[in-house]
Order: structure tokens, then sequence, then C-alpha cells
């Protein structure tokens, strides 16, 4: 590679990516489409991509894919959530609410629009036979091929269960989506509890934020709450009756997730680079470590 001169006096005009709408087009004319993964925490980034990338250039997800074989397909282009299900093997659900047992394992046209399930795959090759550790939800049915077109919700371990209903890594995302305005916080890294301090339980919010908090920061507890109604207004009501909480907000010191990262790397013997923070934190010792570096308490 050589120096291009002409180049560098042209991206000190442009800007750094924040700084103008549709930053990306000023740099690359000719851009089209940015394909990357659009689920679980990733979608948190997608506001602030679509900023830089601005309207013209199409965000593309390559799909959905398990380990096990089985693999989902956009639905339409340009749609990073609707997915429909590329399979010829044996596909068949399990609802998350009921019994994890056989009886209760329904097949691809019985499932519901609306509800959310694990995918039950059984490959040609083996006839090996997987309860799929994510959480789907049907949207609806492909009019094309009959397939149950889903959205993904969750790793099944990467849920808040209340006593009452399941707070899945989605709902997390959006209620997280929520507080992160100009007027309340930017949120930079999160990640979520169950907190248990007091009683009822309810959905604790760890955040790792970017400046100050906005002049509007004492509401976000509630916004936050608006968010987790939206996905399931029996929210609403078990606050009415005492059986809820308003989420917490615990705010960390600065490089909180990036130090865990670290430590966890030294800890597990692996490249800090090669570990994700959890959505939701169950692990006793990294509750521990985490707390230990909380600054303030909404």
């Amino acid at each position: 590679m050589r120096a291009n001169p002409q180049r560098a006096d042209e991206l000190r005009t442009i800007g750094p990516p924040l700084s103008r709408q549709a930053w990306a087009e000023c740099v690359w004319p000719n851009l089209k489409i940015l394909t990357c993964i659009c689920s679980g925490t990733f979608s948190t980034a997608l506001p602030k991509t679509r900023t830089i990338l601005g309207p013209n250039v199409a965000i593309h997800t390559p799909g959905y894919f398990c380990t096990e074989g089985l693999r989902g397909v956009m639905l339409n282009f340009g749609d990073t959530e609707s997915f429909y299900f590329d399979t010829e093997e044996v596909l068949e659900f399990l609802d998350v609410m009921d019994m994890q047992t056989h009886e209760h394992i329904v097949q691809r046209w019985e499932v519901q629009p609306g509800r959310l399930y694990q995918p039950v795959y059984t490959s040609r090759d083996g006839l090996w036979r997987y309860l799929i550790d994510d959480v789907i939800q049907i949207v609806g049915f492909d009019p094309r091929n009959g397939s149950p077109v889903f959205k993904y919700s969750a790793r099944k371990n990467l849920a808040i269960r209340l006593y009452y209903a399941m707070i899945t890594e989605a709902d997390l995302v959006k209620v997280v989506q929520a507080i992160d305005r100009q007027d309340i916080m930017q949120v930079h890294e999160f990640a979520t509890v169950l907190d248990q301090r007091e009683l009822p339980a309810t959905v604790g919010l760890l955040v790792e934020i970017a400046g100050d908090l906005g002049p509007n920061a004492q509401l976000s507890r509630w916004r936050a709450f608006e968010a987790i109604v939206a996905t399931n207004y029996e929210h609403q009501a078990q606050l009415d009756f005492g059986g809820l909480r308003l989420p917490t907000i615990r705010i960390l010191k600065p490089g909180t997730f990036m130090e865990y990262r670290r430590w966890r790397g030294e800890s597990m013997n692996v490249g800090f680079n090669q570990l994700k923070v959890p959505i939701v934190m169950w692990d006793p010792n990294s509750l521990e470590w985490i707390m230990e570096r909380v600054v303030k308490e909404l």
C-alpha cells in the first residue's frame, strides 16, 4: 500500500463517523449493502449504524444458523428480523411456557403466531434429535410454502424468568433501547440481572454509559418499565398488585466491561477478545466482580 495524500485530505474534510448524516455514503459513494449480524445485543447498534450509513444503504443479515444444522432464510431482503425455516428435515416445536416433555411438542402447522417456542430439530444424517436452546417467536406463515415465519427472540439461558412470565433477550434489548436516548443516557454496553435485593424481584440493568447522564435521567426507570409493558401487559397488572417493582438501573464506571472481558479471559485462559458480555448474568463470581464497579444507582 502507498500513501495517498489526496484521499487523506478527503477523509479529513468529511470528518469522523458521527459528524454528519450518511457519513458512509460520503466515504464510499458506491456502498450499497452492509451485511452483518443484527440479532441479540447487536441490534442495539442498528439505529446508530443507520445514522452512519444513511437511508440508501441496505442492511442485510446472512440468516439464522444453528450448529446442529438448522437454518433460516430472510423472508424479505432488508428485513433483518423475519425468517422462514429452510429445511426438509423433521422440525417440531416446544412452547417455552409448557413442561419440557414429549407430550407438549407440536408440529409446524400447530404453532400459534405470537407465542414463543424452542425448535426441536431431527437431522436426516443419523436421526439425531436436538432441542435447540434458541427461543423464537412465531409471527405467521410464509404464503409461498406454509413454513412458519419467525423472529429470533433469545437464547434459552439468556432470559429472566419471573413467576408469571419470561422476559426474553429481545425484550431486554428493547428495554435498553428505550433509555438509550440523548436526554436520558447514551448506553455504551449493558448486562441485566434478576434483581432480588428486595421483593418482589425485578429486572436489573447494569449499564456503562458514554458521557454524562441526560437531563431526564430520573425518568429512566419508568421508560424502562414502559418498554417491558409493551412486550407483555401482564407486567403492568403485576406492578399494580405489588407483584413487580420498577426495573432498577445501576451505572458502572467507564471501561468496566472491557476490564470484565480481560478478567474473564485470564481466569479461563482464553483471549479476552473472544469473550462476550452475556445479556443476562447469573454467575455469582461475575456478579460480585461487576457490583464492585457500580458508581451510581438511579
